[in-house]
């Protein structure tokens, strides 16, 4: 046998609880090899300071509850098995919908607030540069091609 194969076993082979066949293998292989029997000198040195682990038994009627457990969840079909992934699915949904309700209800609440009835109405250049207090800035510099250029839209809107 390999020692990889080997070595991955002389745990179980220390433990005793390889199959007879097995155990002949290792052991044959042990007495050839050297790197195997330090690996299990070292196996051994290694569980020797520790404490063996006690086993114990499994307290009674044990596998009968975890099956009837298994047999119930079962019984309860599809449905039960959907509960998770579709929430999960939901949670973005239903985000999105508290959001816009938030927001429509912050547009209609500002309106009742202020009074407006959400029609948009024209600002002349005017009214928008006294309220925001621009009237004291030119729009372009005289002489830019600005100037020039507002000077034809004015005079179209004239006409």
């Amino acid at each position: 046998m390999k020692h990889k194969i080997i070595q991955k076993k002389l745990l179980r082979y220390w433990d005793d609880e390889l199959s007879e066949q097995e155990k002949e293998k290792v052991q044959r292989h042990l007495e050839r090899c050297e790197t195997c029997r330090d690996a299990l000198q070292t196996i051994k040195l290694i569980w020797a300071t520790e404490r063996p682990i006690e086993r114990k038994a499994a307290p009674p009627f044990l596998w009968t509850r975890i099956s009837a457990r298994m047999q119930a969840e079962a019984e309860q079909g599809f449905l039960n098995g959907l509960k998770v992934p579709v929430r999960l699915a939901l949670r973005p949904v239903v985000t999105v919908v508290v959001l816009l309700f938030i927001f429509f209800s912050g547009i209609k609440l500002g309106n009742l607030i202020t009074g407006s009835t959400g029609d948009v109405t024209e600002i002349s250049a005017e009214s928008a540069t006294d309220n925001f207090g621009m009237g004291y800035f030119e729009i372009s510099p005289p002489g830019s091609i600005n100037a020039h250029v507002l000077a034809l839209n004015e005079s179209e809107i004239d006409e």
